[in-house]
């Protein structure tokens, strides 16, 4: 497996502004959201979360590396009345239904959130490890472009 060290990926093209320009929701230069949202930040609690995300704090982290159960394509690909699911944490959800494979949210790289110069260590060692056992996606499902739901390490592999 080729290790991809960009977390990011390029810049939006000529091609692509003038795709988004034909969208209903692409106004000013930006897509607009179909209801009204607020970015509520209190940033008199900024210093705190910064020195916490520093420096941790007892119920931050688990002690220990979670453990990624092993993955039975077999058992996930028979048929079954309902729907299968296994969840990888955070949005990210294996699915089987109705015969189709589908992967919400894939985030399974090694940095949680590439804000530099420190790297987000998952809970979890190796998960981007997981992709070759998984079986042929058919339909990849990205509820939004956050980078911890466009994994740039997932979406290369």
């Amino acid at each position: 497996m080729k290790k991809v060290t960009a977390q990011f990926g390029g810049k939006v093209t000529k091609h692509w502004i003038e795709k988004y320009q034909t969208s209903p929701y692409w106004k000013a230069g930006i897509f607009q959201n179909l209801a009204p949202t607020e970015t509520a930040l209190n940033w008199r609690k900024m210093p705190g979360v910064i020195c916490r995300q520093i420096k941790g704090h007892k119920f931050g982290n688990p002690s220990a590396a979670l453990e990624i159960q092993p993955f039975d394509a077999d058992a996930f690909l028979q048929e079954a009345a309902l729907g299968k699911f296994i969840w990888y944490g955070h949005s990210a959800i294996l699915m089987r239904i109705n015969g189709q494979t589908i992967f919400i949210d894939p985030m399974l790289g090694d940095d949680a959130s590439p804000i530099a110069p420190m790297t987000t260590k998952r809970f979890s060692d190796h998960t981007l490890s997981i992709i070759d056992d998984l079986p042929e996606i058919d339909l990849m499902l990205l509820t939004h472009d956050h980078y911890d739901h466009l994994d740039y390490d997932s979406i290369q592999n």
